[in-house]
C-alpha cells in the first residue's frame, strides 16, 4: 500500500519531533549526570539525608555500698516539626484532641509554624506513645530522651543536685561540679528520607559513637544520710528552730559519710540551690574552745594538777566583761573543758598569746576551702584582729568573730579523734571503669599534723568527760560511747553591730566510739527556743544519729557490743587502758588484771612493744587488750594469730605491721592466709575470712 505524500509528511514530522524530544532528554540527562553531577548530588543529599545527634548516657552515681542514687530512665517525648501550613493545621488539631485542649489554641500556645521545631510533651507514658505512633499526622514525631532519676527522692539531693530538663547539664551539687565527667560526649548517625519525608536510619552503626559519661562512686553512706536528715527534721521541729545542719566523716581517711541541712521553709527540696553544710558559715561559740585547748596542750602550758580561778562567772577585761553560765571558782584544766568555762580557758589563752592560738587553729583547716568539689564552698573567716589585746585573745579563743562551715568543724574534730592528722575530706570514692570495676584512690591525703598525738590523746579523754560529767550529759548513751563539745553561740546582728540577746546557734561536735574513734561529726541547730543550749538541742540529735548508725553496723562497731549487761540490768563500768610498753607478759597480765581487763598476748619472750587499744583509751571491764611481745627487732616482722580478733583489732595490727588485708564475710576472723609466725614481707597481702561468732 502506497502512502500518500501527505502521510509521508506527517510521519516525517512525528519522527522529527520524537528525535528532537529524545535528543533533548538525552542532553538534559547528560547535563544532570555528567556536567553538573556534583552540584545536583549535593542538593539531593542535603534534601534527603543528614545527621542526627545520638545522646550519650549520663554517668550513674552510686553510694559507698553500691546503691544507685542517680541514674537514667528512657522516655518518649512528643515533638512538632511541620513543613507546610497544612501540616501545622493538622498537627494542631491532633494535639487539641489528644490532650483535650480548647479548639484553636494549640498553634499559639505551642508556637507551631512551618519548619520550626517545638517540644509538645516530654516523658510520655508508653501507652500514650503507642497511640501517637498509630495515628499521629505528619509533622508530629516521637523522640527518645533520657530523664535523670533519683531513687531516694529528696535524700541526699543537696549533695547530688539536679540536671536541666534535657539531662545534659548539671544545675547544682555534684551534677554541676562533676558535669564534664558525668555528661559524656554525644555521637552522630546519618539518616535517609524518602519521597514522603519518612525518616529512617541507613546504617546500624553510628558515624561517631557516643561516649558514655563516667559513673561515680561517692564516699557517702546513704543509710547514714537518711538518718541524719530524719534526725535533723525531728530536732528542728522539736525545738522550734529555724534550720539545722549536720556533717559526719570517717576519722581515719577523711571520707564524708553524710552531710545535710533541713530548712522547713525551703521552697523546693527536689531543686536545692546549695548545700549549706559547705556554703554557709556560722560563729561556732564554745566548740571552738577545743582548738585553743589543743594549742595549750601542744605548747606544754598545761599543768593538769594546777587550778585556775574562774571569778564566780564574771571576769573584767578592760572595759569588757567575760561571763560564765555558772558561778564557777577553782577549776583544773579538765574541768574547764568539761564545764565549758569561758573565763578559765581565756585566762590560759592570754598567757599563751593570741598569735599562737590563731596559728594552732589554722592547722585544723579553719579558714580554708578543704573539699573543692562542691560549688559555692566557703573558706570561713579566721583572722587576726588589728591588735591582740587581752580581750581580743579571750574572745577569739571562745569563738567570737570567727566563722566556720559545718564541714570544716566535722573535719577538725576528726583530726582530734585520729590523733592529730588533718585529712583532706573527700566526697568521691572512685569511678567505674568500662568493665564495671570500681577504680578508687585508697591513699589518705594528709594535709598536715595539727597537734601532737599525745596532746590529742589527752584532749579526747577530756571530751569524753564533757559527755560523762560536763555540759553534754544528755548526749551520754548506753549504746555507744560518745565524746565531744557543746556550743551555744549568740548570733551576731550585722545591721546593728551587736549580738542578739535571744538568738543562738546551738551545736554539738564530737566522735564515736570514744575509746577508738571511727566517725566524727557535728550537728548545728539554728535559733532553737525556748531551750537554746547545745547540750540539750543539738547534742541529743547527735546521740540519736550515733546510736542508729551503730545499730546498723554491728561489725564496724564490734567493741560496742554488750554495752548494756542485760542479765544484770545495768551498764558496765569503763576503765582506762594502761600503758604496757616495756612490760613482761607476766607483769602486763598482772597490771590489767588489777583494773578488770584481760590480756591477749602474742609472743612468749621479751617485752611489750605494741598494744591495742593505745593507753588512756576506755574499755569495759572484761574486755581484751592485745599486746605483742618481742625480744628482738626481727620479731616485729612476723605474723600473729588473728583468729578471734575483730576487724578493728586487725586494722590496728596491720597498720602497725605495714600489712595490707582483704576481708570476706563479717564478724571476727576465723581464717587467715598468712600463717602465724610467718615473716611479713613488704607489700604482703593477708586474706581474711570472717564470721559472726
Amino acid at each position: 500500500m502506497k502512502r500518500t505524500q501527505q502521510e509521508k509528511l506527517r510521519l516525517f514530522v512525528v519522527f522529527t519531533f520524537m528525535a528532537i524530544f529524545f535528543a533533548l532528554v538525552t542532553f538534559r540527562l547528560l547535563h544532570f549526570q555528567v556536567v553538573n553531577a556534583a552540584r545536583y548530588s549535593e542538593i539531593v543529599t542535603r534534601q534527603s539525608s543528614g545527621t542526627v545527634e545520638i545522646p550519650a548516657d549520663r554517668g550513674v552515681i552510686y553510694d559507698r555500698h553500691g546503691r544507685v542514687v542517680a541514674n537514667n530512665v528512657y522516655r518518649q517525648s512528643l515533638v512538632a516539626y511541620p513543613e507546610t501550613k497544612e501540616e501545622v493545621k493538622s498537627a494542631a488539631k491532633y494535639i487539641e484532641k489528644f490532650f483535650g485542649r480548647q479548639r484553636g489554641t494549640a498553634i499559639e500556645d505551642y508556637g507551631l509554624a512551618p519548619n520550626r521545631f517545638r517540644w509538645i510533651k516530654r516523658a510520655m507514658s508508653d501507652a500514650a506513645a503507642a497511640r501517637i505512633v498509630a495515628d499521629a499526622p505528619r509533622g508530629l514525631y516521637l523522640r527518645q530522651a533520657t530523664e535523670r532519676k533519683y531513687p531516694f527522692g529528696t535524700i541526699g539531693k543537696q549533695i547530688l543536685g539536679y540536671t536541666n530538663i534535657d539531662n545534659k547539664e548539671g544545675q547544682s551539687g555534684l551534677e554541676y561540679s562533676c558535669n564534664q565527667r558525668l555528661a559524656g560526649k554525644p555521637g552522630k548517625a546519618d539518616y535517609r528520607r524518602d519521597g514522603l519525608r519518612n525518616i529512617y536510619r541507613v546504617r546500624e552503626q553510628a558515624l561517631i559513637h557516643p561516649v558514655p559519661g563516667q559513673s561515680l562512686v561517692l564516699t557517702v553512706d546513704w543509710r547514714l544520710q537518711e538518718i541524719i536528715e530524719e534526725e535533723l527534721q525531728v530536732a528542728v521541729d522539736k525545738h522550734n528552730a529555724k534550720f539545722g545542719m549536720a556533717a559526719f566523716v570517717d576519722c581515719n581517711n577523711g571520707d564524708i559519710l553524710a552531710m545535710a541541712h533541713y530548712d522547713p521553709n525551703e521552697k523546693n527540696p527536689l531543686r536545692p540551690v546549695k548545700a549549706r553544710v559547705v556554703t554557709d558559715q556560722f560563729e561556732p561559740g564554745s566548740i571552738f574552745k577545743v582548738f585553743g585547748a589543743a594549742a595549750l596542750l601542744d605548747q606544754d602550758m598545761v599543768d593538769f594538777a594546777e587550778t585556775t580561778y574562774c571569778e564566780k562567772g564574771k571576769f573584767r577585761l578592760g572595759r569588757r566583761t567575760l561571763h560564765d553560765d555558772k558561778e564557777l571558782e577553782w577549776l583544773n584544766f579538765r574541768q574547764i573543758i568539761e564545764l565549758s568555762s569561758n573565763i578559765g580557758i581565756s585566762k590560759l589563752a592570754i598567757n599563751s598569746g593570741g598569735e599562737e592560738i590563731l596559728a594552732a587553729c589554722k592547722k585544723f583547716g579553719l579558714g580554708q576551702k578543704l573539699l573543692g568539689c562542691m560549688p559555692g564552698e566557703t573558706a570561713g573567716k579566721i583572722g587576726a584582729p588589728s591588735r591582740w589585746s587581752e580581750y581580743n585573745t579571750a574572745a577569739f579563743t571562745i569563738g567570737h568573730s570567727v566563722a566556720v562551715s559545718t564541714l570544716q568543724m566535722a573535719v577538725a574534730f576528726a583530726t582530734i579523734a585520729n590523733g592529730g592528722e588533718l585529712l583532706k575530706p573527700r566526697l568521691i570514692f572512685g569511678s567505674v571503669d568500662e568493665d564495671g570495676y570500681v577504680v578508687r584512690n585508697i591513699k589518705r591525703d594528709v594535709i598536715g599534723r595539727a597537734m601532737k598525738e599525745r596532746s590529742a590523746d589527752s584532749l579526747r579523754a577530756f571530751l569524753r568527760g564533757v559527755v560523762e560529767q560536763g555540759t553534754a550529759k544528755p548526749v551520754n548513751s548506753p549504746a555507744v560511747t560518745i565524746a565531744g563539745k557543746t556550743g551555744t553561740a549568740q548570733i551576731f546582728d550585722v545591721e546593728n553591730r551587736r549580738y542578739y540577746r535571744s538568738k543562738y546557734m546551738a551545736s554539738f561536735a564530737g566522735f564515736f566510739p570514744a575509746e577508738n574513734p571511727m566517725v566524727a561529726g557535728i550537728v548545728v541547730i539554728a535559733e532553737p527556743h525556748p531551750i537554746h543550749y547545745g547540750g540539750y538541742t543539738a547534742g541529743p540529735a547527735f546521740r540519736k544519729i550515733a546510736e542508729r548508725y551503730t545499730v546498723l553496723n554491728p561489725d564496724l562497731f564490734a567493741s560496742q557490743e554488750n554495752v548494756i549487761e542485760e542479765s544484770k540490768g545495768h551498764r558496765k563500768t569503763t576503765v582506762e587502758v594502761p600503758d604496757l610498753s616495756g612490760y613482761t607478759p607476766v607483769d602486763a597480765l598482772a597490771k590489767v588484771a588489777e583494773i578488770g581487763l584481760e590480756v591477749r598476748c602474742e609472743g612468749d619472750e621479751g617485752n611489750v612493744v605494741w598494744q591495742f587499744p593505745s593507753p588512756d583509751r576506755l574499755l569495759f571491764e572484761g574486755d581484751d587488750v592485745l599486746v605483742i611481745v618481742a625480744a628482738q627487732q626481727d620479731s616485729l616482722h612476723r605474723m600473729i594469730n588473728l583468729k578471734g580478733l575483730s576487724l578493728r583489732e586487725v586494722a590496728a595490727f596491720c597498720g602497725f605491721a605495714g600489712l595490707s588485708y582483704e576481708v570476706t564475710g563479717a564478724g571476727r576472723v576465723v581464717k587467715q592466709s598468712i600463717e602465724p609466725g610467718s615473716t611479713i614481707k613488704d607489700k604482703s597481702l593477708c586474706r581474711l575470712v570472717c564470721k559472726s561468732i
